[in-house]
């Protein structure tokens, strides 16, 4: 398993990632412009020559610190359950820890029970069980 932070040259790389979201497709273009931009973070995992996992995710500055807010982590169902998806959030925190950010957060369901237990396992913790998230159209 190869766990990888794309960069510019990846645009290949990202265009089969948004395809195990619910997004996309994107184009090669499209791709470009996303690379390029230091405040999203993407990371694949590439098993048996395929990207079988993805998460990308946002940067956001704020007075006190800077956080990852990530956005989407996605396996492919064929390579779920060997450790991808906890890999490459060890691989963000890794990046992370250089001081790029100061701390990572994702929101989920709490009936998503799979996400539930990737998180944690992987050292997340919830600080507050009563959050609320509102939309904005």
């Amino acid at each position: 398993m190869d766990i990888r932070i794309l960069g510019a040259g990846d645009e290949a790389l990202l265009v089969d990632a948004v395809t195990l979201t619910d997004e996309g497709p994107i184009s090669h273009q499209a791709a470009t412009r996303h690379l390029a931009d230091p405040d999203l973070v993407n990371v694949v995992a590439i098993e048996d020559g395929v990207v079988a996992g993805f998460i990308y995710g946002h940067v956001l500055r704020r007075f006190e610190a800077v956080s990852l807010f990530i956005y989407s982590v996605d396996v492919d169902e064929a390579f779920q359950r060997r450790g991808l998806a906890k890999a490459m959030l060890a691989r963000l925190r890794d990046l992370g820890a250089t001081g790029r950010w100061d701390e990572m957060f994702v929101f989920t369901n709490a009936s998503n029970t799979p996400a539930m237990a990737l998180y944690a396992s992987a050292g997340g913790h919830r600080p507050n069980p009563d959050d609320v998230m509102f939309d904005f159209d």
